[in-house]
């Protein structure tokens, strides 16, 4: 498993944003570090899952609260990749409620989707707002 490396190309210049991006960084090189060891105890593996899913909730309320307080133009284009990443999120919650798969596998696959949504989501997306949220002080 890869992980999770913070380089410079995923700076966006706000700092609140970026140490949020480098928190989300962290839980998945957790969630990796567990799998890499074999860790396949249910309790702890769910808890991170929903670490990381609580703390993805908490950055994108971060984000929309910038871009309403800031009238962010692409706010409804946006939205969508957020929208999109809560229905997932919450899929990917159910099939664990359920509790008939392979618990370490779906594990990976949710740290996977998270890393890949994360790392494409930054480096577009995200880098679309970094002008506006600086140009009104965040640094």
């Amino acid at each position: 498993m890869k992980k999770f490396i913070w380089t410079s190309e995923y700076n966006l210049g706000v700092s609140v944003i970026d140490e949020q991006h480098q928190h989300f960084f962290d839980i998945v090189n957790r969630i990796y570090d567990l799998l890499e060891k074999g860790n396949d105890n249910k309790e702890e593996l769910l808890k991170i899952v929903k670490e990381l899913t609580d703390y993805a909730f908490y950055h994108l309320s971060t984000e929309e609260k910038y871009f309403t307080q800031f009238a962010y133009s692409d706010i409804e284009n946006h939205m969508k990749y957020h929208t999109m990443f809560r229905i997932q999120t919450g899929e990917y919650s159910e099939r664990i409620r359920k509790g008939d798969e392979d618990l370490p596998k779906l594990v990976l696959e949710i740290t996977d989707f998270a890393k890949n949504w994360l790392t494409k989501h930054i480096l577009v997306a995200d880098k679309m707002y970094a002008p506006l949220f600086k140009a009104h002080g965040l640094n």
